[in-house]
């Protein structure tokens, strides 16, 4: 016969999302136990481009996490110094510079990852490692987890179960989501693998120090993704790339190591090791908006696995922190008002409304998906030459994390713009680089101007995503006719469709 434990929340998951929403949980009140399938040891070590923008503002990492500690941390903050993004597409010899407003930092994962479960662990949360969760238990709603620890089964009862477990998480793929005592139907929307991305990267130790170690540099992939070179240190490269997941699957560690080989800063260059192994790693990232509901009876999914990634860049970092703080708050709230032994969606609602309205980072995120769809339906030579032709404000709008200043964009400002670079590329021969055509190219900035539309259109409704459920599903109507028309706008047939 297995364990069995009960707590008020269970937490699966030891990366941001789940640490956020054990700590902030726990500092609500809620009795929390954290679930995290690697040792202690290993804990916290997870694929990822390393850089994060404004560790200390509350508003971006919200709750008890004392992120200013974490700052000062010249373990764990270990490179202040970035302060552009370049983007290279080294065939055509074009070369975006993309200025930050403000800094960004680059993080040791790896040491990140361990302070944020010393923090939650101080919050009062009971941390289990070594623990691979294998099932949920679930009657009305779901009750709680099945797991093996230490090689022992053991059974996990629960009010709430928070899923911080990751991309398509295998929590979230046992819950029987149509059983849920829920009416007329669940909310929650489980996402399609093909809306997500795989990724691989290595830290490399080079020789001597890179000329870009002021830059988060970028560069096209042949298929709907990139290859990335982050400087953590002048010396120390966190190298890697990504795919898209509704495209023709990319050799990620061979195509890698082919672009490396070609680089002289790279000769001689070593791996950086954590806990004696090499430090390489892959992982899936969701590149679509987030989950229209995250919640359902006795279940709440957070981080990427509700899709709060940033679509283009695959950014995840904050998504993370403050869908893992509202998920906390708002579980053990729900919790605490319970009066009849049901944790409805009714009940976490206050979840979903904080992410995309209160907060606002659901929102910010959904509307950069539009320019996500049209880039996967144009395919990535005509992103390519989209990139050569726009501005670089341009670009640095639909890259960021924040809103959609596009939208009030001078047009003849754009098109100038475009204009200016398309008679530098045409003139010396570098346009006919590109296996693409003229009039492929004019349709693909039209469709770039679409999104552009249809980025303005779908920030007003989400915006006015409902505080309660009861209105939930008439939201959800307006919204899917607004992707009727843009993908109509697009010429993308129905088959074809994202959603």
């Amino acid at each position: 016969m297995p364990v069995s434990e009960s707590y008020e929340i269970v937490v699966v998951g030891g990366g941001v999302a789940g640490c956020f929403a054990a700590a902030t949980a726990a500092d609500q009140g809620a009795s929390v136990v954290q679930l995290e399938r690697k040792s202690a040891a290993e804990a916290g070590h997870i694929a990822c481009g390393d850089a994060m923008k404004a560790p200390t503002d509350p508003k971006k990492y919200p709750g008890p996490i004392d992120m200013s500690a974490l700052a000062a941390d010249e373990d764990v903050l270990i490179d202040g110094n970035i302060d552009q993004i370049e983007w290279w597409d080294e065939d055509i010899d074009v070369k975006k510079v993309l200025p930050y407003e403000g800094h960004s930092n680059v993080v040791d994962r790896y040491e990140f990852g361990q302070r944020l479960l010393e923090q939650t662990a101080a919050c009062g949360v009971d941390q289990h490692f070594d623990t691979v969760v294998n099932g949920v238990l679930q009657g009305a709603q779901v009750e709680g987890v099945r797991a093996v620890r230490d090689g022992e089964p053991v059974e996990y009862s629960a009010d709430l179960v928070i899923d911080a477990g990751g991309s398509l998480s295998s929590v979230m793929s046992d819950v029987d989501f149509a059983s849920l005592d829920a009416d007329p139907e669940t909310s929650f929307e489980k996402p399609h693998f093909q809306q997500f991305g795989s990724a691989y990267r290595e830290v490399l130790e080079t020789q001597e120090p890179v000329p870009y170690e002021n830059a988060l540099v970028g560069k096209p992939l042949e298929r709907m993704g990139y290859i990335w070179y982050f400087p953590r240190t002048a010396t120390e490269i966190n190298v890697g790339l990504g795919f898209q997941m509704n495209k023709e699957p990319v050799e990620l560690v061979d195509r890698l190591k082919k672009d490396i080989q070609g680089r002289p800063e790279f000769d001689g260059a070593g791996f950086d090791t954590v806990n004696g192994k090499a430090n390489k790693l892959g992982a899936a990232l969701a590149l679509r908006r987030p989950l229209d509901s995250m919640v359902a009876p006795g279940y709440i999914t957070v981080g990427c696995n509700a899709g709060t990634t940033h679509p283009i860049s695959g950014k995840g970092i904050r998504g993370a922190a403050v869908t893992g703080y509202s998920a906390g708050k708002h579980g053990a709230e729900a919790i605490r008002d319970d009066d009849d032994g049901f944790i409805s969606e009714a009940d976490l609602w206050a979840h979903n409304h904080y992410v995309y309205v209160e907060h606002g980072l659901g929102t910010r995120v959904a509307i950069k998906d539009p320019y996500n769809i049209a880039a996967s339906h144009v395919g990535m030579e005509n992103v390519r030459a989209l990139v050569a032709l726009l501005p670089e404000d341009a670009i640095a709008d639909v890259v960021s994390s924040e809103g959609n200043s596009l939208g009030v964009r001078n047009a003849m400002s754009l098109a100038s713009g475009v204009v200016q670079n398309a008679l530098a590329l045409v003139s010396d021969g570098r346009f006919d680089r590109l296996d693409t055509t003229k009039r492929d190219v004019g349709r693909t900035l039209l469709d770039f101007v679409r999104a552009q539309r249809y980025a303005t259109k779908y920030e007003r409704v989400y915006n006015d995503y409902p505080a309660t459920r009861d209105d939930f599903f008439e939201w959800r109507d307006a919204r899917d006719a607004l992707d009727d028309g843009f993908n109509d706008a697009l010429g993308i047939p129905a088959g074809q469709r994202k959603y």
